[in-house]
């Protein structure tokens, strides 16, 4: 009686006998593995179907039903040793391939420290809030007291009117005006250099103090060396202070003539109450605007699920519905906001009717640029005159601006913006579109940002739209856009607002 294989190859020869038939229709019921034999041996007839063209078209038989290959079993294990090898071989060259192929470029930074707090800061150089990473350059504080955490781990509070140059992540150079440092011991070996000489730091804190008549160096814990030009290194511990220049006798360190971390601690959390005591007696003012439609200070109860509309004459608008999004701490303490992290967090509103022009501004802090496109305030859908403001994988803020019947839509975008170095930062972002001037305008920080030419000026239609997410109403699946990060505060007007107006916006 034939074996399973035989059977196999009689029935793709198309030589099966009923009585062969019956036999493998039994077999295969009672062994169902035989299956992955049967469809194995498929496909050694499939590849060798594809040697045909190899064959005088005029040497081939064509039986009405299945094809009468006469190959041995030798024939069907050579093929099928001859494939494995094909896959081997082919298995090598992707995976050489791969390894060949050079590997995607990292987003690299050139930032050495970071200024994580500042009390009324006022700069020379450009302007710098805190949570800002910072590269090697110059540093020109006019006034204030700024505190910088340089990556190895010291920690430096710099005193208006400072300059100071950041060198890499464990040197800078202070060249006016006093600093203090901590400098924890996987920080040793920390320098500041001076115009007359270096401070190197083994572990300890110390105070400086560069003016134009002298420069002192006061340490309060632990060991300083002192390297000058054409002299023998010194050695300062702990209640020491020296002249690094002229007159070399030992002084008292005098700790109360530096700023402090409490210091800093104190006057920090006092200028945050008064920011945001101003940030509260302003609201009123600017809820009473009359082309203010919408404003939410999203300081709600931390358990409601809206968001109150507080613009005087935005009867028209109702309360924002919160869905998914956390309650958060905002830019101050005592100040809320909204955490977006999840495709479910969203404020769904309502923007009934015509607008004529539109201006836009949010405080948010972004986390991370994750999606294709990361919402800021989107119209459900996407269709005649909707709009979409969001920021791109890349860091673009986008304005996107759907055209009316026939006409295609324009988007008004930034520059790269939104960069690693300023995510987890409080950024405010304010967006116009003037169609009196023909133009979109960007603004970031209070700062014009971009402007774009404006060709369809015709009324916007934003309907139904949604804070931090999108719903397209897709029936396949609705694209993820949904924004990584918080706000604390959105407002939108039915005017274009000057660039003055938006500067104090953003103070």
């Amino acid at each position: 009686m034939p074996d399973t294989d035989t059977l196999i190859q009689h029935y793709l020869e198309g030589s099966l006998t009923t009585a062969e038939a019956e036999e493998l229709h039994a077999l295969l019921q009672t062994h169902p593995e035989l299956g992955e034999r049967l469809l194995l041996h498929f496909d050694m007839d499939a590849m060798l179907r594809a040697t045909k063209p190899l064959l005088p078209e005029n040497k081939i038989t064509r039986p009405a039903l299945l094809p009468k290959r006469r190959f041995t079993f030798a024939t069907v294990t050579s093929v099928a040793a001859m494939a494995a090898c094909i896959t081997l071989l082919g298995a090598w060259f992707i995976n050489e391939s791969v390894n060949l192929r050079p590997e995607a470029e990292e987003e690299t930074t050139a930032s050495v420290a970071v200024l994580t707090r500042g009390v009324n800061l006022e700069w020379e150089s450009a302007t710098l809030a805190p949570g800002t990473p910072l590269s090697p350059g110059w540093l020109r504080l006019k006034s204030g007291i700024a505190q910088i955490e340089f990556y190895q781990g010291a920690r430096v509070l710099i005193e208006g009117p400072a300059e100071l140059q950041l060198v890499s992540s464990g040197e800078a150079t202070c060249t006016r005006g006093k600093l203090s440092a901590q400098v924890p011991p996987q920080a040793k070996g920390f320098r500041i250099n001076t115009p007359k000489g270096t401070i190197v730091d083994l572990g300890t804190e110390f105070g400086l103090d560069v003016s134009a008549a002298n420069e002192e160096v006061h340490v309060f814990k632990g060991e300083v060396e002192l390297h000058q030009p054409a002299a023998t290194m010194k050695s300062l511990k702990e209640g020491q202070a020296m002249a690094i220049a002229g007159n070399t006798a030992l002084l008292p360190a005098n700790a109360s003539s530096f700023a402090s971390l409490n210091e800093i601690d104190a006057r920090s959390a006092m200028s945050q109450r008064f920011q945001f005591e101003k940030w509260l007696a302003s609201s009123a003012k600017l809820n009473a605007d009359p082309g203010l439609r919408l404003r939410f200070d999203f300081q709600d109860d931390e358990g409601s699920r809206s968001l109150r509309n507080h613009a005087v004459n935005g009867a028209q608008i109702e309360d924002g519905s919160i869905v998914g999004a956390s309650w958060t701490t905002g830019r101050w303490p005592g100040k809320r906001a909204l955490e977006f992290r999840n495709v479910s967090d969203r404020v769904r509103l309502n923007i009934p009717g015509e607008t004529q022009a539109l201006t836009m501004a949010v405080w948010v802090r972004v986390n991370g640029l994750d999606r294709a496109f990361n919402s800021l305030f989107m119209s459900e859908r996407w269709g005649e005159r909707k709009i979409h403001w969001q920021i791109t994988r890349d860091g673009k803020v986008r304005l996107g601006v759907a055209g009316g019947k026939g006409v295609g839509h324009a988007d008004h975008d930034t520059p790269v913006l939104f960069t690693p170095e300023r995510f987890g930062r409080w950024t405010h972002l304010a967006v116009v579109f003037d169609p009196a001037a023909k133009e979109v305008r960007h603004y970031v920080n209070g700062e014009l940002l971009t402007r774009s030419p404006l060709k369809d000026t015709s009324p916007l239609k934003i309907g139904i739209a949604e804070l931090g997410n999108w719903n397209d109403h897709s029936t396949k699946g609705v694209a993820i856009r949904h924004l990584s990060g918080a706000m604390d505060e959105f407002a939108l007007w039915d005017r274009p607002l000057s660039d003055a107006e938006i500067t104090a916006l953003a103070k």
